[in-house]
């Protein structure tokens, strides 16, 4: 008995038994799909004709008109395939959802049983007849399945399986192709305003309008086959600025906008959500710069001309005229310079990230249909006038009662405010109150602690568009500055500057960068976020005599004090003695302070970045809030680490967003005066690609001067042994890099404009430390002195010699990256 039923189990397993329930279960579907119901000739008069032949193509048969006439088993048919599909997401196939595409049961079947009682709901409405409720009951049902299934046919695969999201993206771009008509368009359009205008609205009908929302938000998110705006010759073939045209001609994009400025009352609470993600995919993969080219076609030559069309009664949201001028989004003259191919052919391979994160947004814009610029900018336009705040306001509302501590949305809501206020920003004629919510204090504090909560959690792609809102937001609040909403920015800016929370998330947004997990793109939004903040931060403190910042501090706590005094007061005066003694020899060699090692503190405002490597612990110390005053030089000096220097050195291969870059480096190097962090091989291999002639870059001219400068001191620190084990300088062992720089330094005047921070001279006061040690354990080269050098005298040859020697040793191993530094001229590169 227990052998026979193992036979049974074995046989449910075979492929044979799973190919038959499959083909069964496939008839079974097809059965379903094939009594929704079919074409049949209906009589039409001559007026009827002429009235549908701009509309969807229609079979004529002897004066009479094809038309889908739903069966009468429609409605249990599509009960069956929406169950049939449920059924189908309990497995990993979507077997169901792939045969519906296949036989185009979408644009066959369901979206002309929409249409069909659409038509009757409206019909049903305007008459108001008793006897047609049952009608109207049994066509809302109807309606209802079939947006139901609109959303489950249409909805995205990106959480799917890549073999999956390949098999669906050619369904789902047929699907996108279909909506993109008038006909289907403006039922679903009809219905959803005929239920929005009730003042009074049942469940199902409130449910319909979101569905209907869900499917267009769906169609909008369908991604189209990506042709890059360098592409030459290549026609465009997506769909998505069809469908927006569409969209725009039949005023379904005015309804949104209604919705979206009404998004604050509680009735339209449930679809605020939606209407995001619908004016998110609207724009998506437009680049704001291609709606600011030229502002003044998209505010000024205003007409009073409205729109016409069915819905004018439902008071849509009319915006003012773009211009008669198309204009061309204007992409930069050349494409992002392509990494310095040969210089960095192996370091490519093994630098690249493990895995591209996908963002809110995609950073690969578009080329925008010419004739689609000026609905793009109407629509902007409306959103920032009409709707911005009390929509973005009403979201940021949302998010007080959320229990989550991520939320998808809070991205995709992060990057479209920023989005607009950048469009706003490039405008004159928008007025900067038109953007206000986002700088109350209360939503601007919600986006500084998602940004802190994106980094504690590691979330890299969410943390870029709140990198890019707060960078607007400052812009923003700059820009008020001295106008009718200065005293909002004063408020909000005193705010950000007297929390020492806030100072402190913008020097860990500086050393956060990993290059096996960020793209390149988020080092370039942090260092644009950080030259922001710096510069309005420098701007505010200017103008405000004795600015105040809380802090946290951690004190030691009252044992801790009471123990250390115990031991103390049995130590006597030769204590005090070895503590002023070691103190003056401190104070001797602070200019000799390792780049390693001395300065790492934050002072005035940034607490303990460093605390890892305290020997304290935790429960000897008691956390407090203090008030300090605020030193903008000393806020600098938080930026002036390894961490940042290797951060933002990855910008410098190739050189890219320069403009950020350069002030930074400066803030290091000069005014913080620590050039010796520089000194390490991979960051000083990379200050070598600056030279190539074959870059072009903003403030070229003064970045050459200050990477010159940072070579002629580590020229100075590789010479020395001494220097070199006290700043751990790394030769950069290529001979003819090396040869190249020692040239170019000795014919150019770059770099000596500026004073060094570290100079031969310093090399007296490093073999003073030698008078203990033995005559063999002095290894240091003096150069020039006032007659009282210590040391070994060498002559002029010898020290070059033994200069070009040094610096030609063999690389030190660091086990970051891997150069081929042979294969660059740099005979060509230094121009020499």
């Amino acid at each position: 008995m227990e052998h026979h039923e193992n036979d049974n189990a074995d046989e449910v397993f075979t492929e044979e038994r799973i190919s038959e329930e499959l083909e069964r279960y496939r008839s079974i579907v097809l059965s379903a799909c094939s009594s929704l119901g079919n074409l049949q000739p209906v009589s039409v008069s001559v007026h009827e004709t002429h009235k549908v032949k701009n509309e969807r193509p229609v079979l004529s048969v002897s004066g009479k008109q094809m038309e889908y006439v739903p069966s009468d088993d429609c409605l249990s048919s599509l009960k069956d395939i929406k169950r049939y599909i449920q059924m189908d997401e309990q497995g990993e196939g979507k077997l169901v959802l792939e045969w519906l595409g296949d036989w185009n049961v979408l644009e066959t079947d369901i979206i002309p049983i929409f249409i069909y009682n659409a038509k009757k709901l409206l019909s049903a409405a305007r008459s108001n007849r008793e006897d047609s409720e049952w009608d109207r009951d049994i066509a809302l049902k109807t309606a209802m399945l079939c947006v139901e299934l609109f959303v489950f046919t249409t909805w995205s695969m990106d959480s799917e399986p890549e073999e999956v999201k390949a098999k669906f993206i050619r369904i789902l771009r047929s699907y996108k192709r279909t909506f993109a008509n008038s006909d289907v368009v403006s039922n679903l359009l009809s219905v959803a305003v005929m239920y929005a205008r009730k003042s009074v609205s049942i469940e199902k009908e409130m449910m319909l309008i979101k569905g209907i929302l869900y499917v267009f938000r769906n169609i909008l998110a369908i991604p189209d086959p990506f042709v890059s705006p360098s592409s030459n010759g290549l026609s465009q073939i997506e769909s998505h600025d069809t469908l927006i045209a569409v969209l725009d001609k039949e005023l379904a994009i005015d309804f949104f906008l209604t919705l979206a400025s009404s998004a604050d009352h509680n009735r339209y609470k449930d679809l605020r959500p939606t209407l995001l993600d619908i004016i998110y995919f609207i724009f998506y993969r437009v680049p704001a710069s291609a709606l600011f080219e030229r502002p003044q076609t998209w505010f000024k030559t205003k007409t009073n001309e409205m729109r016409q069309g069915r819905h004018n009664n439902f008071g849509g949201v009319y915006a003012v005229s773009t211009g008669e001028g198309t204009i061309m989004p204007v992409f930069s003259a050349k494409e992002v310079l392509e990494p310095f191919a040969n210089l960095f052919k192996k370091h490519n391979k093994v630098r690249k990230p493990k895995s591209a994160e996908d963002g809110p947004v995609d950073r690969q814009w578009r080329t925008v249909d010419p004739l689609c610029i000026p609905i793009f900018r109407r629509i902007a336009a409306t959103f920032i006038e009409s709707c911005f705040n009390p929509f973005i306001g009403a979201l940021f509302e949302d998010l007080k009662t959320t229990t989550t501590v991520v939320n998808e949305t809070i991205p995709r809501l992060l990057y479209t405010c920023a989005y607009f206020v950048d469009i706003s920003l490039a405008n004159p004629e928008i007025e900067l109150g038109c953007t206000c919510v986002l700088v109350q204090t209360h939503v601007f504090g919600q986006i500084m602690r998602n940004t802190s909560t994106y980094i504690e959690l590691k979330r890299w792609a969410d943390l870029e568009p709140a990198m890019y809102c707060i960078q607007q937001i400052l812009f923003a609040l700059g820009k008020m500055r001295g106008t009718k909403l200065d005293s909002l920015s004063e408020y909000v800016l005193s705010n950000l500057f007297y929390d020492g929370d806030a100072l402190d998330l913008f020097v860990k947004l500086c050393r956060v960068y990993k290059p096996t997990i960020n793209t390149r793109a988020f080092l370039e939004q942090v260092a644009k976020l950080a030259e922001t903040f710096l510069g309005t931060l420098k701007a505010y403190a200017q103008s405000k005599a004795g600015l105040l910042v809380k802090k946290r501090v951690k004190k030691r706590s009252q044992k801790k004090k009471s123990d250390e005094k115990i031991e103390r007061s049995g130590s006597g005066s030769d204590h005090n003695d070895e503590d002023k003694t070691q103190n003056d020899t401190e104070s001797g060699q602070e200019m000799l302070a390792s780049g390693d090692e001395a300065d790492e503190e934050t002072t005035g405002v940034v607490a303990a970045i460093n605390e890892e490597n305290s020997g304290d612990s935790d429960s000897d110390h008691e956390e407090q809030l203090v008030e300090r005053t605020f030193d903008f030089s000393k806020y600098e000096r938080a930026f002036a680490v390894n961490d940042v220097v290797k951060t933002y050195s990855h910008l410098l291969a190739p050189p890219s967003s320069m403009e950020n870059v350069y002030p930074m480096l400066y803030r290091i190097a000069v005014t913080s005066q620590r050039p010796q962090l520089f000194f390490k091989r991979d960051i000083m291999l990379r200050l070598l690609v600056l030279f190539d002639s074959q870059f072009t870059y903003p403030h070229r001219t003064e970045v050459l001067d200050l990477a010159s400068w940072i070579f002629r001191q580590y020229m100075t620190v590789i010479a020395s042994p001494s220097l070199r084990n006290h700043y751990k300088a790394e030769e950069l062992g290529n001979k003819l890099a090396v040869e190249c720089m020692l040239t170019f330094l000795k014919e150019s005047q770059l770099g000596t404009s500026v004073e060094p921070v570290i100079t031969r001279h310093i090399i007296d006061l490093l073999a003073a430390d030698d008078n203990n040690k033995s005559d063999g354990e002095k290894t240091d080269y003096v150069v020039g002195g006032d007659g009282n050098e210590k040391g070994k005298r060498i002559d002029e040859d010898t020290q070059n010699k033994m200069f070009s020697d040094s610096v030609l040793a063999p690389p030190v191993q660091s086990g970051g990256y891997d150069y081929d530094m042979n294969d660059i001229d740099f005979d060509d590169a230094f121009d020499i």
